[in-house]
């Protein structure tokens, strides 16, 4: 199922912090959608307005020494599918950086919007020279070749510590705030829930600034 771009622009006006409580609301649980620990390192470092949309393209990576695991037939980046979000699960334990410049150079020039690791990237001046919106666990000096390899992509992958499991073509969303994945098939109904909730909590703000407690603002607003 393919998302409109006119509706992944329409989800793209929301805060994932907004869109978790949609996805909540919608029954989601236990998270929402919500991928934990990971943080934005560039073009900034958890600051700044930028946000990216975009349906899922994952990646698994495995140990080097795993010769047991598949190989895919081209490089990974090479096959990433214009305007998608890469997803990137990796081994936990490892210290290596499983992403770096020449690949967010590459990912560029095939229209990705960024990529959201479970682990770690390096080269952070070349991703912030070239804007390239990273989002990563941590970051590390070690190369990827040295102890991790690519092995399956476009699979179903779980991120650890989370429950959520990411399909390629799931809607990821990130911004300074955090990372969120969007079944494909609640789109619409996540639109419809953050435009409702934002109304009311947009109330809610003013009546705060005016001086309003918050227990007689939510219950005159949230009911």
């Amino acid at each position: 199922m393919t998302v409109p771009t006119g509706t992944l622009q329409a989800l793209k006006k929301f805060s994932t912090c907004e869109i978790a409580d949609a996805l909540l609301k919608l029954g989601q649980r236990p998270w929402g959608g919500y991928i934990p620990d990971i943080d934005m390192w560039s073009p900034n470092h958890c600051s700044g307005d930028t946000r990216i949309i975009g349906p899922a393209f994952t990646v698994k990576f495995v140990k080097k020494e795993d010769d047991s695991a598949p190989k895919p037939s081209q490089h990974f980046v090479d096959a990433a599918t214009e305007g998608s979000v890469m997803v990137i699960s990796a081994p936990p334990d490892v210290k290596n950086a499983c992403w770096g410049g020449l690949m967010s150079a590459r990912a560029m020039a095939r229209q990705v919007q960024g990529v959201v690791i479970d682990g770690r990237v390096r080269d952070l001046a070349e991703h912030r020279s070239m804007k390239f919106p990273v989002f990563a666990k941590s970051h590390s000096i070690l190369p990827q070749n040295a102890f991790v390899r690519p092995s399956e992509i476009q699979v179903p992958i779980t991120l650890s510590g989370s429950p959520v499991v990411i399909h390629p073509g799931d809607i990821m969303v990130a911004d300074m705030d955090g990372v969120i994945c969007v079944p494909v098939g609640l789109v619409e109904s996540v639109i419809s829930n953050c435009e409702k909730y934002t109304a009311i909590d947009d109330q809610c703000m003013k009546a705060l600034q005016e001086g309003h407690g918050i227990q007689e603002t939510f219950a005159k607003y949230r009911g």
